[in-house]
Parts: structure tokens; C-alpha cells; sequence
């Protein structure tokens, strides 16, 4: 199985789904945070947003945390560019993607919410600023308005998906 991403703004809920997703898929989960340097955390305490310079190492510590694990992994992390999703996959190979979404007011809602996360609120827009939306048959996107348990069951059936293979390309007259 393919390690699975779940992406999306601040305070949509990733490392909440992504925690619920692994249990539920008994595999690793990594939380993308836990991976910043100090300097970048205290950087986004201050309410100055990172750089792409900014997240390249910590982007390449996120995939190798994955990839260390040596099993199927859920991974919680922002990755608002495709720049991002690709160096996670160059490091870990195709991803699934679970996309979280939803309103400015029930992002700021939530995030006012928190009482342990270095994360400002005042970063929101920067956030929503570079965000590039996913697309393929390889995303799922979920409004996170929607129950957290219907999110995960959405999830984990997304995950656990038949796969199509490939069939061979047969010319006419029926030989490969």
C-alpha cells in the first residue's frame, strides 16, 4: 500500500484524521511538526510565515521519517505546494491524498480554540496565499465541516481502495 498524505491549512484538523487514519489502518503515523527546526517554530510564534528555503530540509526530514518507518505511513503535513508533494514523493514514491478543506471563519474558529500550537492565527491567510490545490484520482478532497468520524470512514475507504491495474495495450488482431 502507498503511504497516504494528509494535507491542508492550518488548523484543518490533519494531525486529528491522520492520528484516527493510521489506528484504524494499524500503520505508522508521523506528524509533519514535529520535524520543524526550532528556528522555523519560533519564526511562526513571531507570525512570520516560512519560505520555501525554509521548508526544504524539513520537508526532506518529514520523508525520511516516513520512509524510515519501513511500513505504510500516515502522514500529517500542510504541504501547500506541488513543489512539497513532489520532494515527499521523491523520497517515498507515489502518495494517496487526503485533502482538508474548509471555511476561513471555521479555520480561525478552531485555531482560536488551541491553547499548545505555536501556530498564529494571523498565518491563515498566508497559508491560503500559497496553497496549490491537489488534483488526480490520487486525491480525496474533505470538507472539514463535515463529522470527524464520517471523514475518517471517507478516509479509510479511500485508502483501502481497489487499485485498476494496468491492462496491456492489445493491437488488433489480439497479440500483445
Amino acid at each position: 500500500m502507498r503511504n497516504i498524505l494528509v494535507m491542508g491549512i492550518c488548523g484543518t484538523g490533519k494531525t486529528t484524521l491522520a492520528g484516527r487514519l493510521a489506528e484504524r489502518l494499524s500503520c505508522a503515523m508521523i506528524e509533519a511538526d514535529e520535524h520543524h527546526a526550532p528556528e522555523a517554530i519560533a519564526r511562526m510564534a513571531r507570525g512570520d510565515a516560512l519560505t520555501d528555503v525554509d521548508r526544504w530540509g524539513w520537508l526532506d526530514r518529514v520523508g525520511a521519517a516516513a520512509h524510515d518507518t519501513g511500513v505504510q505511513t500516515v502522514i500529517a503535513c500542510s504541504a501547500l505546494k506541488r513543489a512539497y508533494r513532489a520532494r515527499l514523493a521523491e523520497r517515498l514514491g507515489a502518495l494517496d491524498i487526503i485533502f482538508l478543506h474548509g471555511t476561513r471563519s471555521l479555520v480561525v474558529a478552531r485555531m482560536s480554540q488551541r491553547t499548545a500550537h505555536y501556530m498564529p492565527t494571523s498565518l491563515i491567510d498566508s497559508q491560503l496565499a500559497v496553497l496549490e490545490l491537489p488534483e488526480g484520482q490520487d486525491v480525496l478532497p474533505l470538507d472539514i465541516a463535515d463529522p470527524l468520524d464520517r471523514m475518517v470512514d471517507a478516509a479509510h475507504d479511500f485508502a483501502t481502495r481497489p487499485r485498476q491495474s494496468a491492462r496491456p495495450f492489445i493491437p488488433q488482431g489480439g497479440k500483445p
